[in-house]
């Protein structure tokens, strides 16, 4: 649902894996463990209305390698953002 009210939340968690080469790379998303392959983690995002048609958005992302033979890259990643509608 739209978060459009004061008060009005929404919430969201689900679980990402891309396996190595598994999609081109120009077609990945740039932001989850910034973009490329051979990725696992969470993607929280939140939603909460602060006025009316002003609301904040919070976005997490968790990722790490799924293959650590040299080693695991782990990225996290937030961002934050206020949004209007006029």
């Amino acid at each position: 649902p739209k978060v459009r009210s004061f008060a009005d939340w929404n919430c969201s968690l689900f679980y990402k894996r891309v396996e190595a080469d598994a999609v081109l790379d120009a077609f990945t998303d740039s932001d989850f463990h910034s973009g490329g392959t051979d990725a696992k983690g969470w993607i929280l995002n939140t939603q909460i209305g602060l006025y009316k048609n002003v609301w904040l958005s919070a976005k997490w992302r968790t990722a790490d390698e799924i293959l650590t033979e040299y080693g695991q890259l782990a990225i996290d990643t937030l961002q934050i953002d206020i949004n209007a509608v006029f």
